[in-house]
């Protein structure tokens, strides 16, 4: 409960909590009631399959897909009606992921040692392709939160130290008293940024940075943390003492996705760690003026990706509801949007959402030691040997959407100056 888990890590403990879904809630808008009609799903069609672990991706011109794969080493290109190609192999034991397209160069990061809080086994880059296919490292984003911290300002864990007596019972990795935010890294999700360099969203550091295109870091916003009273259910489920009923304790926020609202604000989607699944999903707005992050909404079983379109509307993944959710622009109400399973990452490209779906399938895993064999076949359909990326057309009586990811043009400002500054 320290510290959030690698991102993979923390989507399998919490998928296999079970964690049943439920209806989101949404906090204060910052824009006035949309006259626009609530986005309506249209037709669905798969346009990559057979992936292992498809937490980030971005689209290009043509529909073309920039993959990672996160259960593998492999960063994958895949045109339409193409073969897929492998654009870039990470080194053995690193993860792909936060991908992004600018100017015709691919941003992705490399990833290994997440949670272990040890800046020689915690090794993060942002690197880029170029469209000649040659290779850069732009910069070491674990130096800078080993070195810089961001969210030591916050303070995790009880509110108050507990007594001894009921310390004594915390189950490992339980933390017995406030402490404040570690250094780990965990890059998870990115955009390029409006004055240039690339908008990160790292899961560890439970922050948004901005990386220069010079390699230059410097923090845009440290989420907050997200409060959780303990029940006798949360109490019950996660292993704690009866003596811990009623307080308070403060989770890390977790950030999973980072995209561009039309107001030139940064929209974060926000899976709690530490219990995982012990708090609802959420999605914070990041103020260009202040920079100061704001809760939109919350209630998301699993909210692990978001897309905003031009009318502000707000698309959130909820993972372990295994659905698609729109909060309208002007509304505080969750919709439903579309049904999916697994749905993780989300982007907009043109009139159509594309989202990776199944993403959870492939995941190495095996039985335990004690784990009796299986005498017969299940009797249920085989599960999905790997993850897709489908695109869902969206209804012609919603005009206005427009890709706010990050593809080959800076389309509105992330408020954030190249010195750091809020517009």
């Amino acid at each position: 409960m320290k510290k959030s888990s690698p991102a993979l890590a923390v989507l399998a403990a919490t998928a296999a909590l079970g964690l049943a879904a439920s209806p989101a809630t949404a906090g204060g808008r910052h824009h006035p009631p949309s006259p626009s009609p609530v986005p309506v799903a249209g037709e669905v069609t798969t346009v990559a399959e057979g992936l292992l672990g498809p937490l980030s991706f971005a689209v290009g011109r043509g529909g073309t897909l920039d993959v990672a794969q996160s259960f593998t080493t492999l960063l994958t290109r895949i045109t339409d009606g193409g073969e897929p190609e492998v654009l870039a192999t990470a080194p053995d034991g690193y993860s792909p992921g936060s991908v992004s397209r600018d100017r015709g160069a691919t941003y992705y990061t490399v990833a290994t040692g997440a949670g272990s809080n040890d800046p020689v086994a915690n090794v993060t880059l942002l690197q880029f392709i170029d469209r000649d296919g040659n290779i850069e490292t732009v910069a070491d984003i674990s130096a800078y939160e080993f070195a810089e911290n961001p969210d030591s300002i916050n303070t995790y864990g009880f509110e108050e130290a507990l007594p001894a007596e009921c310390a004594a019972q915390l189950p490992p990795g339980v933390a017995p008293a406030p402490y404040t935010g570690l250094p780990d890294s965990n890059p998870v999700a990115s955009l390029p940024g409006r004055y240039g360099g690339t908008i990160v969203a790292d899961a560890g550091m439970n922050a948004l940075i901005q990386v220069n295109d010079d390699g230059g870091i410097l923090t845009v916003a440290v989420l907050p943390p997200v409060p959780l009273t303990i029940t006798a259910e949360t109490a019950a489920g996660f292993g704690l003492p009866a003596c811990t009923v009623g307080l308070t304790y403060n989770l890390e926020p977790v950030p999973t996705d980072v995209e561009r609202g039309p107001d030139g604000a940064l929209y974060v989607t926000s899976l709690p760690g530490g219990p995982e699944g012990g708090a609802p999903g959420s999605v914070f707005r990041v103020d260009p003026a202040t920079l100061a992050p704001e809760l939109v909404a919350t209630g998301f079983i699993g909210a692990t990706g978001l897309a905003v379109n031009d009318n502000g509307d707000i698309f959130v993944a909820e993972l372990f509801a295994n659905r698609i959710s729109v909060v309208p622009s002007g509304s505080d109400t969750p919709e439903l949007f579309l049904e999916a399973n697994q749905p993780a990452a989300l982007e907009l490209r043109g009139d159509a959402l594309y989202a990776s779906v199944d993403v959870l399938a492939g995941l190495p895993a095996g039985p335990g030691p004690e784990a009796k064999p299986v005498a017969e076949p299940p009797a249920e359909p085989a599960p999905p040997t790997g993850g897709s990326i489908i695109r869902i057309e969206l209804d012609d009586n919603c005009a206005g959407y427009h890709h706010h990811h990050g593809g080959s043009d800076r389309h509105s400002g992330d408020g954030v100056r190249e010195d750091g500054s809020g517009e």
